[in-house]
């Protein structure tokens, strides 16, 4: 009997000694600010401690370098998962949808990574609308969709002129979409001669 007590108090005396490492703000971090992993320190918090699932954890630190802080943290302030939002585009760009025909973009086979390069054509006269964009997402082909607008869709990181001029270029209706990974760069605004 005086084993098993012994045994028992040791095993509540382990619970409670069981830490987890999560992150606290080492100095205010404002709302719309980049998150940066030296923004922060560790500290050790019970194993047990209630909400534990939902603060950033050592272990997963890393992965958060350069996501968008949603909210205020004030200094010493526990970091929340929930405060953090993946961004749109990489290197604070926007994120732009184009809806384009897949027998206008290279076939379908523009995938995330690749760069394009964008053409629209305007009473006869093609122009690169933008050039060297980096593409981070494509929808799927389904098998319906070859040749038709609007089922097929490439997203692309764009800063606030491109968007203007690719936005444009949609409205026009005719648009081009050429895989340029690995091509050497266009102008954007040059007719490619």
């Amino acid at each position: 009997m005086v084993v098993l007590a012994f045994v028992l108090n040791f095993l509540a005396l382990q619970d409670r000694s069981a830490t987890t490492l999560v992150a606290v703000a080492d100095r205010p971090i404002t709302a719309g600010s980049a998150f940066s992993v030296d923004s922060v320190r560790l500290v050790p918090v019970p194993a047990g401690f209630e909400g534990i699932e939902s603060l950033v954890q050592q272990a997963r630190l890393s992965g958060f370098e350069g996501w968008v802080v949603e909210r205020s943290i004030p200094e010493g302030g526990l970091l929340d998962q929930s405060v953090l939002v993946e961004p749109g585009a990489p290197s604070g760009l926007r994120s732009m949808s184009l809806p384009i025909a897949v027998a206008h973009a290279a076939g379908g086979t523009i995938v995330a990574g690749d760069r394009v390069d964008v053409i629209s054509v305007l009473d006869g006269l093609a122009t690169y609308v933008a050039s060297d964009i980096e593409v981070i997402g494509s929808s799927a082909l389904d098998g319906g969709s070859f040749g038709s607008i609007g089922d097929y869709h490439i997203v692309v990181a764009v800063d606030a002129g491109q968007a203007l001029d690719l936005a444009g270029a949609l409205e026009s209706g005719s648009l081009e979409i050429i895989r340029s990974t690995g091509a050497p760069k266009i102008e954007a605004g040059s007719s490619g001669e």
